[in-house]
């Protein structure tokens, strides 16, 4: 048996391999969110089902944390054309994407007046009522989300940089991740979670705008 076998079948096939680095990217984080949500919603109607609310929260967690980490590499891939030192790490990303896309780019007159010499139809857009800073700190909980863990007993890793807490549970030294009781509550999760997605949906758009003649 084999894992993977060509069907013929294109209402039961996946097709990749035929994406640019663009597409690819854009695939990925799409793919990824939209797993979590359709995971989610299932935990959702079986709230009678402890064994799936209590196991479905790691992939839905990976999945979540991954399609943000995603979308910073492909802001940062669409502004230069490489993805941004910071490996898993969400700080390291955003602040990357921060400082040389949305400050010295999308924040920039001396960038907007390069844009304008081939734009012929230049839209000039804005990040007014979107709170940066908070963006930040909802990732910094994000990527320390054993922080009360770590509060209460000093050899919990605490830092999610390489995104391991919601793959693994436990590090190298087969410690655990979160070693004590938490409660968390799902449309919270899809509504914060969404709510950075689509952040960094409209940057990405606003730098694809930008650098398309």
């Amino acid at each position: 048996m084999k894992v993977f076998k060509e069907s013929g079948y294109m209402e039961q096939s996946a097709h990749f391999g035929w994406q640019d680095k663009d597409e690819a990217l854009f695939g990925l984080r799409e793919g990824y969110k939209e797993s979590a949500d359709r995971l989610l919603e299932i935990a959702l109607k079986n709230g009678n089902n402890i064994k799936i609310l209590d196991t479905f929260i790691f992939p839905i967690m990976f999945l979540y944390r991954h399609s943000i980490e995603i979308s910073l590499k492909h802001i940062y891939q669409r502004a230069f054309g490489k993805i941004p030192d910071g490996g898993h790490d969400l700080l390291v990303l955003w602040d990357n994407v921060k400082k040389d896309v949305i400050d010295d780019m999308i924040c920039s007159e001396e960038f907007l007046t390069q844009v304008k010499t081939y734009k012929n139809n230049f839209i000039k857009y804005s990040l007014d009522g979107i709170k940066l800073t908070e963006i930040r700190a909802m990732m910094k909980e994000l990527q320390e989300a054993n922080q009360r863990d770590k509060e209460v007993d000093p050899s919990v890793k605490q830092i999610d940089q390489n995104a391991e807490v919601w793959r693994y549970l436990m590090d190298n030294d087969d410690s655990l991740f979160f070693s004590y009781s938490h409660s968390v509550d799902y449309p919270q999760i899809k509504k914060s979670m969404g709510y950075i997605y689509k952040v960094l949906d409209f940057i990405y758009h606003i730098i694809d705008e930008y650098l398309s003649s």
